[in-house]
């Protein structure tokens, strides 16, 4: 591959290009400051003027994505960090969006890991909370969600185990518990609950805790 430097409208590129010019091989693209998609720098693989192989890009608001790319969108398996929330991806991508298996830390601590579609969470996955212990300081896990998503929300059974080991298993519809579904509690209690969505109407202890 031969070696240039080229300019176009959106910006400069340096690297390897084909016979006829075009960026393909290895190269860095340098985008112009009014980039409409705030784009900063790309540096990694081409192919016909796209990103296409591994690269990384970096954008003007300080975000990064390092991964694999497809006619210049992100596909495959990639990390995208976010400068503003402090939030951070791992995972598959299809056509520039989260979608198959992956993980998402927010700067809080709380993660979900799981399935993703067109961006969203979808399918099976788990996600915890997590907040700062008063006495210690240090970052615990406060509740955990394992089940169903459709759409980003909650939606089909699901398990809650509590803080304290106490665990709820039942229906969950956008987002919320809503019908009949069961806790069972760290001391031996089993409690039929129902709910509505998302507030409990009424409950029945099937099973009495041990003594």
């Amino acid at each position: 591959m031969v070696q240039a430097r080229i300019r176009y409208e959106e910006g400069s590129y340096t690297g390897e290009v084909n016979d006829a010019k075009v960026p393909e091989g290895d190269g860095v693209f340098e985008y112009r400051g009014d980039d409409d998609d705030g784009r900063l720098c790309y540096d990694g693989e081409w192919k016909n003027k796209a990103a296409a192989g591994y690269g990384v890009m970096k954008w003007q608001n300080g975000d990064r994505y390092e991964g694999d790319w497809v006619e210049g969108l992100r596909q495959g398996k990639g990390k995208y960090i976010s400068k503003s929330t402090g939030g951070k991806y791992e995972g598959e991508y299809t056509s520039d969006l989260k979608q198959g298996k992956g993980k998402y830390t927010f700067s809080n601590g709380d993660w979900y890991d799981g399935q993703w579609k067109e961006g969203l969470r979808h399918g099976h996955g788990t996600y915890v909370w997590k907040d700062k212990n008063e006495n210690s300081d240090e970052i615990e896990e406060i509740g955990r969600f394992e089940g169903a998503w459709v759409g980003g929300v909650k939606e089909g059974t699901g398990h809650f185990t509590y803080a304290s080991g106490d665990v709820f298993t039942g229906p969950y519809v956008a987002g919320n518990r809503h019908g009949l579904g069961e806790l069972v509690k760290e001391d031996g209690e089993v409690r039929n609950e129902n709910y509505k969505e998302g507030k409990l109407v009424n409950f029945t202890i099937t099973k009495e805790k041990a003594v």
